[in-house]
């Protein structure tokens, strides 16, 4: 993926958690289509709170960079755009329970970090300033 987020760091970790805990809740119980789609479904909640508000096309692009570190580019596009066949009756409603999930957590770190936005402007004012700093030590 060429498009670069400052959000990746803030929300990287909860998506990988979830993958992992996904991955050892349900893989011997669904597809892994299933599962694919069940963390695009807790990705897209996990950042609605701070984008769902915002442009459409840059909070797709997000969700696609954070599922994307966990699987292909084809399994990522498939998880995006395809509602797999559920192979027990419980799945659809467990999509419903944990985007709610992702929210309660993005609604959270949205909190602990007080104005989301300027928080990600501090975070890559600092990326940037740490890079120039590493940049003229090289010198």
């Amino acid at each position: 993926m060429d498009i670069q987020f400052a959000e990746i760091d803030v929300f990287a970790p909860k998506a990988e958690a979830a993958w992992a805990a996904l991955q050892r809740q349900y893989a011997s119980r669904i597809s892994g289509p299933e599962i694919d789609h069940l963390l695009a479904c807790f990705v897209l909640g996990l950042t609605s709170p701070a984008y769902g508000e915002g442009d459409p096309g840059f909070h797709f692009d997000l969700c696609r960079a954070l599922v994307a570190i966990n699987l292909s580019p084809e399994r990522t596009e498939a998880a995006l755009h395809t509602v797999p066949e559920p192979t027990q009756p419980w799945v659809a409603s467990a999509c419903q329970l944990i985007e709610k999930q992702g929210a309660k957590i993005g609604l959270s770190l949205r909190e602990t970090t007080g104005n989301f936005k300027d928080f990600l402007v501090v975070e890559a004012n600092d990326a940037a300033h740490q890079g120039a700093s590493a940049i003229a030590r090289e010198k």
